[in-house]
């Protein structure tokens, strides 16, 4: 019995050991993707322009929405303008301040 729970404690120690240490990260990050443009110029003008034009127009809504309520300006006080900017400018300037499939702009927009 005492073989037995020194082996399993053996194995799940190696197990623990060999999870733990660190592998290569082999994902693409963020800025990465901005640089691949490897969908269709199509794509872009039919699916992503709307998409962006849909949250713009969402995103206008949204701050319309808690500009009248109580409790947006109440508790974004100094910080409502760049809340504002935040919900509607980067969905507007993708929509409408880059070409049809270029993704290479300006990534600080995005």
């Amino acid at each position: 019995m005492r073989k037995l729970i020194a082996t399993t404690l053996a194995g799940l120690t190696l197990t623990a050991i060999i999870a733990l240490v660190p592998a290569t990260a082999s994902a693409v990050g963020y800025e990465d993707s901005l640089d691949d443009c490897s969908y269709p110029k199509i794509f872009d003008g039919v699916i992503m322009k709307p998409i962006a034009f849909t949250a713009m127009i969402g995103g206008a809504l949204g701050v319309g929405v808690c500009t009248i309520s109580i409790l947006c300006p109440a508790f974004l006080n100094r910080d409502y303008p760049e809340f504002a900017s935040m919900m509607v400018v980067p969905a507007a300037k993708f929509a409408f301040a880059r070409r049809i499939g270029e993704c290479s702009g300006d990534a600080a927009s995005y």
